[in-house]
């Protein structure tokens, strides 16, 4: 997952930009709860219901992370040595 660094913009005097990221928090945890969800599923309905409920927070989540980098709120990637990817 990406993570967005908070000390590159002045989140506390924009109050939408912080709702913005109080919804990413949200989403955050709605999809791990979906992911448990889909890790106890044992019939195929629920199976099927539990992939549709993760892309759903998962589209939700990739928006909310747009237009907050889009209003100010900067992820970058920094490349380790090894060519593993972290988000800061």
């Amino acid at each position: 997952m990406r993570k967005v660094n908070l000390l590159r913009c002045d989140v506390a005097s924009d109050s939408s930009l912080q709702s913005l990221f109080t919804d990413l928090s949200e989403m955050r945890f709605a999809l791990s709860q979906a992911y448990e969800r889909f890790n106890r599923a044992v019939e195929p309905e629920l199976v099927d219901a539990c992939v549709f409920e993760i892309n759903a927070v998962q589209s939700r989540y990739n928006y909310l992370l747009r237009i907050i980098k889009e209003r100010g709120g900067e992820a970058e990637c920094r490349t380790c040595s090894k060519g593993v990817c972290s988000w800061i």
